[in-house]
């Protein structure tokens, strides 16, 4: 195991272009501890920069204080670092394969987890601190608040190994690592801040939340609401404005654009509201007055601004540190990029982090759905590890080659795209017909899909069902959630069915079928259900966690099928019942119930 020495600086866009730039070995360090050195720092900055060096660090949220006489009197400097930035030769550009690469033999590949939170302020306090803000609000001091709180815990197994394991499970384009001499900063930031290419100038400020949905179709009407919700949307503006008033003092007279107002980004975790806002820089233009101007990014203070940030001082617990900041990168050419530094961690080397969690708060808020937001806002974090592959299983045969292959790829491409994974329909489908060149025999094809894109096929012999065969089938004691968005996709996280189906199989059954929490009837661990009743085949409703299976997809879609709301009861009556997949085509059961 080789760590990744202090100085190291790694931004990764790994939403977008899969890309990453690599920072080592930097010529020297350059670290602002102070306020009133902030004038100073920045024009080492733009000194260093016309040098021809490149540059990486962050900003802290308090290296702001430096720009309102207010705060910057009353800051009270403990040491601990306003910004830091390394000055560096040309960077190294990597592929985002190459950069896990990187972070696992810096780690030696030992894993990395993280337990014991705790919070700076519990429900009570933070509901006290709302208040005092929600004062604030109803006198007309500001219009919104950004309130932030902090979670505490331990971190375990190398700090590179823990920026791999949330990279992973939150692939977000502004991601950054930094290496210190003691500490670690891991952000996994969705937020531009600032972007500045030639004479251009745009930020992309986030305001708005709201969480992931179950499957595509969910995510879709929730992002729809999202995106026509009246609050979530005067807050948005609100900080859309401020920004392009920020912007304002630095650009073009008339040349202040807004866009792509109210579109809303998906993240494996939540969604996000973001409005851009962009204008053409005042000629002679640099960095340090670009800062002074902006610095730190509206959307995680309020507005007006001052008074946002005076208000939210006197209530939260103690500085915000790097988180809220800003991390990123300037170039020679005076170009430059940085995140805003939310869904960011500062690891120690005692085994201690921390991370910073906030929302935006408006008059008509309330303390407990902003207390919510802000632990949504962390699942980043707290959410149990995802390590899984998305499964397609489809037959074939001699006489129609793969059965249903249409709607197995349009299922893998649909949960492919909810999970953020990498997935060529096209390219699998080639794969397919080359595997299906050998086969003579009916084959039950078992296909893979990574993370990142890489198929794994596997093939057997197949016995089809015969004619007229009865399977018995039993109902498990087991309740599956119709909460958890894993039984609406079919995926290798399948403990419960495979561990339910080895016992019943041991006892003599073919497919044993399940309830969820709410006593409605869902599916078996391999199969579909189907009860007949007047002429047509009646089968669980989606909603109520359910996988759809491509054989229920192609009997609803002939209307040979239609989705109810099923219990035992409808299983106990003289209807006859089915199970069915694309592979097996649907089953005859003898259904054998559990004495209770």
């Amino acid at each position: 195991m080789a760590p990744l020495p202090a100085g190291t600086v790694l931004l990764v866009d790994a939403l977008k272009t899969g890309r990453a730039t690599l920072f080592s070995a930097p010529r020297r360090v350059l670290a602002c501890r102070a306020v009133q050195e902030v004038p100073a720092f920045l024009a080492q900055l733009e000194a260093a920069r016309k040098d021809g060096a490149h540059l990486a660090g962050f900003f802290a949220y308090e290296f702001g204080f430096a720009f309102e006489p207010k705060l910057a009197a009353s800051h009270q400097d403990t040491g601990e670092l306003l910004a830091w930035f390394g000055v560096y030769d040309a960077p190294q550009e990597l592929a985002l394969a190459e950069v896990f690469a990187l972070l696992a033999k810096a780690s030696g590949g030992a894993e990395a987890s993280v337990s014991g939170f705790t919070y700076d302020m519990d429900r009570a306090r933070y509901a006290e601190a709302f208040a005092a803000v929600q004062h604030h609000l109803a006198v007309g001091d500001i219009y919104q608040a950004n309130l932030t709180m902090r979670a505490r815990f331990a971190h375990h197994g190398p700090v590179e190994a823990q920026f791999a394991r949330l990279l992973r499970r939150q692939p977000v384009p502004y991601a950054a690592f930094i290496k210190l001499e003691d500490r670690a900063i891991l952000s996994l930031s969705p937020e531009l801040f600032l972007e500045r290419k030639g004479e251009a100038l745009r930020t992309r400020p986030m305001k708005g939340t709201a969480p992931r949905g179950r499957d595509t179709a969910e995510d879709a009407a929730i992002a729809e609401s999202l995106a026509s919700d009246p609050k979530q949307r005067a807050e948005n503006v609100m900080i859309a404005d401020l920004m392009r008033n920020d912007l304002s003092r630095v650009t073009e007279a008339g040349s202040v654009a807004v866009h792509d107002v109210f579109a809303v980004e998906r993240y494996r975790s939540l969604h996000q509201m973001v409005t851009g806002v962009s204008g053409r820089l005042l000629p002679g233009m640099e960095l340090p007055s670009i800062i002074e101007g902006l610095f730190p990014c509206g959307s995680i203070t309020g507005a007006p601004k001052l008074s946002a940030m005076q208000i939210i001082r006197a209530q939260e617990t103690g500085p915000r540190g790097v988180y809220t900041g800003s991390i990123g990168t300037i170039v020679p050419s005076g170009d430059f990029s940085f995140n805003v530094a939310i869904r960011t961690l500062v690891l120690k080397e005692d085994g201690t982090g921390e991370a910073g969690i906030g929302s935006g708060v408006v008059f008509d808020s309330g303390a407990a759905p902003e207390y919510d937001e802000c632990l949504l806002k962390l699942r980043f974090l707290t959410a149990p590890d995802e390590s899984f592959e998305l499964i397609e299983t489809l037959g074939w045969t001699p006489e129609e080659g793969y059965l249903l292959l249409a709607r197995h790829l349009a299922r893998l491409t649909d949960s492919a795209c909810y999970f953020g994974f990498a997935c060529d329909p096209a390219g699998i489908e080639a794969q397919l017909a080359a595997l299906a060149r050998g086969f003579t025999r009916p084959q039950r094809v078992r296909l893979l899909l990574a993370a990142d894109g890489a198929v794994t096929l596997t093939h057997a012999d197949f016995v089809p069902t015969a004619p007229g065969e009865v399977w018995p089938v039993t109902l498990a004691s087991a309740r599956t959630s119709a909460e958890d968005r894993f039984f609406f996709h079919k995926t290798t996280r399948r403990a419960l069915y495979d561990d339910s189906l080895k016992a019943a199989m041991a006892a003599g059954f073919k497919e044993i079928l399940f309830e969820n929490e709410d006593g409605f009837l869902t599916e078996g661990s391999f199969t579909n259900l189907f009860i007949a009743r007047n002429g047509r085949l009646l089968t669980p409703a989606l909603k109520h966690g359910v996988l759809p299976g491509t054989l229920r997809a192609a009997l609803l879609d002939k209307r040979l099928a239609v989705e109810a709301d099923l219990t035992r009861a409808d299983l106990v009556s003289d209807a006859p019942v089915y199970v069915g997949n694309s592979l097996r085509g649907l089953v005859r059961v003898n259904l054998v119930l559990p004495e209770d």
